[in-house]
């Protein structure tokens, strides 16, 4: 608990860094999103998630990236309490504010970044987890490693089941997706556990729905209010900033902010064009 106690410019600086570790993966994430648009079955996004799901220099940086989000969070919250606290009761006069009409909006913004955050992780990251109920997949390779263990895989059920395992087909014939948990026990057996979220299938079928599209779209555009100010504020918080970069500054942060919510703003709509409305 002390070091909620330090200084406003040590929160301030640590809630900079926590933000810029933030925002290069931020990049990273849109650019592996954008596999989606791929006309390739899903092939480039799912080894992408594959990866990102196995490879254990990835899940140690997920630990460090959830405590990025959690400090960064927290952080924002103490230090927009103390400027309430500093100053309890509003001017009777109104004057003109120097405060910038993104700073006045980061408290808003960042609840919508929450917001954003929060319905993100229910629908995919807590998949991952296993705290919610998606869609899987399973590989034929996998299958093969197992061969006929019946201490991994039920082979009786999966002859019991195998019309229905068709069903479950891939298009290039490498496996099979769409599956539940119950279908995966009831096809597998009880102990199989060689399967992964289908990511690819739950963010098609979420981008499908217009009130997601839409919803998706306003938080990602609330993203990028906060992300433009955010930075600038992180260059003038770390001494980065002069007045002979100021522009340069701003124009990074604008431009910065704008990529980000392009990135992520055009695969939802792009998906929603040419699965719903082309159809």
């Amino acid at each position: 608990m002390k070091f909620f106690r330090f200084a406003s410019v040590t929160k301030k600086i640590t809630l900079a860094l926590m933000g810029a570790f933030l925002l290069v993966f931020l990049l990273l994430h849109g650019a592996i999103n954008l596999c989606l648009l791929r006309d390739d079955g899903g092939e480039w996004f799912s080894a992408a998630a594959h990866f990102m799901g196995t490879n254990w220099i990835v899940k140690v940086m997920e630990i460090v990236l959830m405590a990025a989000f959690v400090i960064h969070i927290t952080l924002a919250i103490i230090l927009q309490i103390q400027n309430w606290l500093a100053r309890p009761v509003r001017y009777h006069v109104s004057t003109k504010s120097k405060t910038s009409f993104g700073s006045r909006l980061m408290i808003y913004t960042g609840i919508m970044v929450l917001i954003f955050l929060c319905i993100h992780f229910m629908d995919f990251y807590f998949v991952k987890l296993g705290l919610v109920d998606g869609k899987y997949q399973v590989e034929i390779k996998q299958l093969q490693k197992i061969g006929s263990d019946t201490t991994k895989i039920d082979m009786q059920a999966v002859r019991a089941n195998w019309a229905l395992l068709q069903t479950k087909s891939n298009e290039d014939k490498t496996g099979f997706h769409d599956l539940s948990k119950a279908e995966i026990k009831q096809i597998f057996g009880e102990n199989f556990k060689e399967y992964e979220p289908d990511f690819y299938l739950m963010a098609k079928e979420k981008f499908r729905n217009l009130w997601y599209v839409a919803l998706y779209i306003i938080l990602i555009f609330a993203l990028g209010l906060h992300l433009n100010h955010a930075l600038q504020s992180a260059f003038q918080t770390l001494g980065l900033n002069h007045r002979k970069y100021t522009k340069f500054i701003k124009l990074f942060s604008t431009a910065y902010a704008l990529l980000i919510v392009g990135i992520f703003a055009i695969i939802p709509a792009w998906i929603y064009f040419f699965d719903v409305l082309l159809k």
